[in-house]
This record gives structure tokens, C-alpha cells and sequence, in this order.
């Protein structure tokens, strides 16, 4: 399979890339991911699917942040360990909604099911695109996201939120 055209791929993804890491990662190392995620992409050039290239570096992004969390637990431990105390921000992109219900709601569902509506629902991921971010198959992904919007619908309509979304509403 020939390589992609990569100063094409870098100029079409790197703005939804950036915005991924900058959602799923901290301020510091949100640039940080996305140089580790171009690296990657340019040592394997080869292995960019032509038809789901974003989902991929969507994926590799994924797997950069989540290796940058396991260093972080690692390295928090040792700090334990030896007595020394540092918080390490990572945010969670749900925390950022600014309606409370819609943000419990999404805090409600599972991790890998949140992601999945935050994907498609937020950085416009086709279902293709984001299956390939999450490793899964697009069968796989459509039946979790239609969980997902299942159990978010049911969430929002409960009576307390209906209640909260009265008194919030001018």
C-alpha cells in the first residue's frame, strides 16, 4: 500500500488532532501529544488507512494519551513512595460542559462509552473514523454509541433533570 501524501495529511488533520489533545489532555502536555502522535504517523506512513486516516491519528493520539497516563500513575507512585506530593491535572472533556445536567449525565456512562459520544458528538468523527480511534469495529461502535445515547436520553429526561432544567431555563 503506497504512503499518504503526509505534509496533505498534517495540513487536513492537525486542527481536530490538536483540539482532541487539548480536550482529552492538560494545557502542558496537550502539544506534547500531538508531536508524539505526528511522530508516529510519520514513521508509519504506510500503515494510514487512506479511509479513515483521521481515525487513525485519532487512535494513535488515544493510545499517546494513554501511555502519558500510565508514565504519570507510575511516576505518582514512586512519588508516594518517596513522600513527595504533586497533583497532575487531566481532565476529563465532559467536566468542561457547562449545563450541569448535560455534564452529570455524560459523568454518568461508562468511560469508553463517553468517549464514544464525545467523539462523534463533539469533534464531528464519522462513525468510521472514530471506531478506528477506539480500536473497535464501526458494527461495535454504532451498537455503543446507540447504548450510549439510549442511557444519555434516559439520564436526561429523569425528573430531577427535568426539575434542574426548569429552574434553569430564563
Amino acid at each position: 500500500m503506497p504512503s499518504v501524501d503526509f505534509d496533505d495529511l498534517f495540513r487536513t488533520t492537525y486542527p481536530r488532532v490538536r483540539a482532541y489533545a487539548r480536550t482529552m489532555a492538560s494545557p502542558a502536555d496537550a502539544d506534547d501529544v500531538v508531536a508524539e502522535t505526528y511522530a508516529v504517523a510519520w514513521r508509519r506512513q504506510r500503515d494510514i488507512p487512506r479511509d479513515a486516516a483521521l481515525g487513525w491519528l485519532f487512535g494513535v493520539a488515544r493510545r499517546v494519551l494513554a501511555n502519558e497516563r500510565r508514565s504519570q500513575r507510575r511516576f505518582a507512585a514512586l512519588r508516594g513512595l518517596l513522600g513527595v506530593e504533586r497533583n497532575i491535572d487531566v481532565p476529563d472533556p465532559a467536566e468542561q460542559i457547562a449545563d450541569p445536567a448535560l455534564r452529570a449525565a455524560l459523568l454518568s456512562l461508562a468511560p469508553l462509552d463517553r468517549e464514544a459520544v464525545i467523539l462523534t458528538a463533539w469533534f464531528d468523527l464519522s462513525s468510521a473514523d472514530a471506531a478506528q480511534a477506539l480500536g473497535i469495529t464501526p458494527a461495535a461502535f454504532r451498537m455503543r454509541t446507540t447504548r450510549a445515547r439510549r442511557r444519555l436520553r434516559a439520564e436526561l429526561t429523569t425528573p430531577a433533570s427535568m426539575e434542574h432544567a426548569r429552574w434553569t431555563t430564563p
